[in-house]
């Protein structure tokens, strides 16, 4: 078992007083002369008080460190870098001080991640309940209407559908909800490879061809040439498609959607241009966020997923998305992908 410090010095001190006790009791009994033996006494006596005095010199010294150890450890209790210590000083007593304030610093970090996280976590749960706040209310009232038994064959017929539209409405709601909580709580992996960009806006443009045809809207395609970037196909065509299927919404019927691919040095520029109703200049800032939803448009579906999702996907391969828009005119949305 380790001797603590006291335990040293009582020791140290009870074997000098032996060793001093000894050599006087030797000089006694030589008969050493008066004199020497005066000068022996004195000279003991001034050792054991310079001891006496280095001791408590060195516990005050430790006492004083001790101190000033507990004073920065509990400055780091209370989330401060307080530097007690100089840290101009090559001590290791400094340097146990920036070792404790680094500590600081990194647990300070992690806890305001937390925080972020959890502030996160309630704002997406408080959004999920608010977007499916709706379509249930609705869906629980046309089900009373419908279980109706004085109810026409023509308004149950109409109810029907309502119901069936909400359904389907809520199926797309959900899938987007997932998809978001997904992205955003990290549990999707992206299988990003070097792969054709062309392909992969081609795809996405046949899915929603029918919606576009469907309003008239033309669908132009522009590529020079065969460009190779780095992103997964399935995300990447799910923000091309969340891009086309905003601006066939706000494109009015017999309108025209241009996508255009162009290779830079280090990316691969996607543009989807319409030349829809347009977005004012205050609010270029807000639509990329959750579940913004435009004054202009809160006539036309959505719920303010889609380009939120596109960003994140987006940004998660690297890439980045610019827009550009004046009001009457339409927009440009562009995607740079990485190619390296």
């Amino acid at each position: 078992m380790k001797m603590t410090f006291s335990k040293i010095m009582i020791a140290a001190l009870v074997i000098f007083v032996l060793i001093s006790g000894s050599f006087i009791s030797f000089l006694v009994v030589t008969n050493a002369n008066s004199l020497i033996l005066l000068i022996s006494i004195l000279f003991i006596v001034l050792i054991a008080a310079l001891f006496l005095g280095y001791t408590l010199a060195i516990r005050k010294q430790m006492t004083m460190v001790l101190n000033k150890l507990s004073e920065t450890i509990q400055s780091f209790m209370n989330m401060q870098d307080h530097q007690v210590f100089s840290m101009l000083e090559d001590t290791m007593l400094s340097k146990i001080q920036t070792q404790i304030i680094k500590l600081s610093r990194m647990l300070q970090a992690q806890n305001q991640r937390h925080l972020e996280d959890s502030e996160s976590v309630k704002s997406l749960i408080s959004d999920i309940s608010h977007q499916l706040k709706t379509p249930l209310t609705n869906l629980n009232m046309y089900y009373n209407m419908l279980i109706d038994s004085n109810l026409s064959a023509d308004k149950r017929s109409e109810f029907t559908q309502i119901v069936q539209n909400e359904l389907i409405h809520l199926n797309w709601l959900m899938e987007s909800l997932i998809k978001m909580s997904r992205l955003e709580s990290g549990i999707i992996k992206l299988n990003i490879e070097n792969q054709p960009i062309d392909k992969t806006v081609l795809t996405a443009i046949k899915q929603i061809f029918p919606k576009a045809n469907d309003k008239q809207i033309e669908l132009r395609f522009h590529s020079d040439q065969a460009i190779i970037t780095e992103h997964d196909v399935r995300w990447t065509g799910e923000a091309i498609v969340n891009l086309l299927d905003n601006a066939v919404k706000y494109t009015q019927a017999h309108g025209t959607i241009d996508i255009t691919i162009q290779k830079y040095e280090m990316f691969a520029r996607i543009d989807v241009k319409d030349n829809g109703a347009g977005i004012t200049e205050q609010e270029i800032n807000s639509i990329f966020q959750r579940f913004y939803r435009s004054e202009n448009a809160k006539q036309t579906e959505g719920v303010g997923i889609g380009l939120y999702l596109v960003r994140k996907i987006v940004a998660q391969q690297g890439g980045y998305i610019k827009v550009s828009s004046m009001i009457g005119q339409g927009s440009s949305f562009s995607i740079f992908m990485p190619i390296n």
